[in-house]
């Protein structure tokens, strides 16, 4: 390793101030409307970089790859902390959500949810889906048009995890702010003091309501997650009460807010490519394709983040243990060593490997479903608008982390 490799993996590994966001800085205002040029800018200039906050970020898509598969990674830092967490969010921290474990606390409980958030609850969700879309789409043709995030992106998987989850219809709509901003919590050390406040209450807010629910679950245990968990508690493969809590707020979250992103940035796509909707229309078996497309194109996650547990070289760089990474998969997912001309939309792009899902043992466990939901939501909107002329409205960001739309109204002429 050079002199200067060294100093500045002592600066990430120390958390020092001492790199360079390279036009790239994700907490700048402003950098959520469009990205994609900075990061073409800091994959070109510098791909394995060192950030001004002692992060490392991984640009390009082979080495993004190369993370997920070969480097021995953690969720937390050697001594057990989060790199990205709010000391002072204690209750229903995302320390002990299956996301920040690692094996085998992660495998169990990533087994658990799997009971539940798999394939098979896909399918039988599916016809539930295509009512929920199928009334989303009959009330906008009523009335000549529709705002895509709460009646399409938002209505559609908010409807879905709650039904999994096992949390009564009429208390859907308290989630709406919750889920938005709890996303905040994955990255909060790094955020303003009034986003980190927010992202407590919410993080208390959903804490009461779970622990509010538990007690009246368990009189009436039925097919869902958290009647799961609560058997498993019951049984060898216990979680505490506060436990459980934990997985059902990050799992509600999950389910919500990257599904709101890919519906809504997804449709968004499509109105902005008029002759890929075209295709579409004519070519309905794209839809699959299609999805993929909207999940490399514009995914709602920007990036995610791993420690490495022991030394590893990327990018002609050897990172020490315990540097802390940040892998960049929008910028990944538009990488032109990968893919061929990677701005431009295009529903019948041959191998669209997105990396949107994350890699490796916490590869997103609800991909199926979110899947799904999409392809339903795509294939309604594109087919039931046919002949119909789309304005666009105006585009606004909710109080999310990801890059999930709060509104983006549309009218039919």
């Amino acid at each position: 390793m050079s002199n200067e490799e060294a100093t500045m993996s002592e600066a990430a590994v120390a958390g020092v101030p001492g790199g360079d966001w390279c036009g790239a800085d994700p907490f700048e205002a402003g950098f959520r409307d469009d990205p994609y040029p900075a990061l073409h800018g800091l994959r070109d200039r510098d791909p394995v970089n060192l950030t001004p906050v002692g992060t490392w970020r991984i640009s390009r898509y082979d080495d993004v790859a190369k993370v997920f598969r070969q480097a021995k990674t953690s969720m937390t830092l050697s001594n057990g902390e989060s790199p990205n967490f709010d000391p002072l969010d204690k209750r229903g921290s995302f320390l002990e959500f299956m996301l920040n474990k690692d094996d085998p606390e992660h495998l169990r409980l990533r087994r658990l949810a799997m009971l539940t958030l798999n394939a098979k609850t896909a399918r039988l969700m599916e016809d539930e889906v295509r009512l929920t879309v199928t009334e989303a789409m009959d009330a906008a043709l009523a009335r000549g048009g529709m705002d895509i995030v709460p009646h399409m992106a938002h209505n559609v998987p908010s409807r879905m995890v709650c039904k999994i989850m096992g949390i009564p219809e009429c208390d859907r709509e308290k989630f709406n702010e919750w889920t938005a901003a709890r996303t905040n919590a994955f990255f909060a050390k790094f955020l303003p003091p009034e986003v980190q406040q927010r992202t407590r209450d919410a993080g208390e807010a959903m804490a009461d309501y779970f622990e509010a629910l538990l007690p009246e679950r368990r009189k009436n245990l039925g097919d869902d997650l958290i009647s799961t968990m609560i058997r498993a508690n019951d049984d060898a493969d216990q979680l505490s009460d506060d436990a459980l809590v934990i997985q059902a707020i990050g799992i509600i979250i999950a389910g919500y807010e990257t599904t709101i992103g890919l519906i809504g940035n997804g449709m968004r796509a499509l109105i902005d490519h008029p002759a890929q909707m075209q295709k579409l229309r004519e070519r309905p078996e794209l839809i699959d394709n299609a999805v993929n497309e909207c999940l490399r194109y514009d995914t709602p996650i920007l990036f995610n983040w791993r420690v490495l547990s022991e030394p590893f070289e990327i990018g002609g760089k050897t990172l020490p243990a315990d540097a802390v990474i940040w892998q960049m998969l929008a910028a990944a997912n538009r990488d032109p060593a990968r893919f061929e001309d990677p701005d431009r939309f295009d529903i019948e792009r041959k191998d669209v490997a997105h990396q949107s899902f994350g890699g490796g043992m916490h590869h997103c466990v609800g991909n199926a479903l979110a899947r799904m939901e999409a392809r339903h939501a795509f294939g309604a909107f594109v087919e039931r608008t046919r002949g119909l002329r789309i304005e666009k409205g105006r585009l606004e960001w909710s109080h999310s982390f990801f890059r999930v739309m709060a509104s983006l109204p549309i009218s039919f002429h």
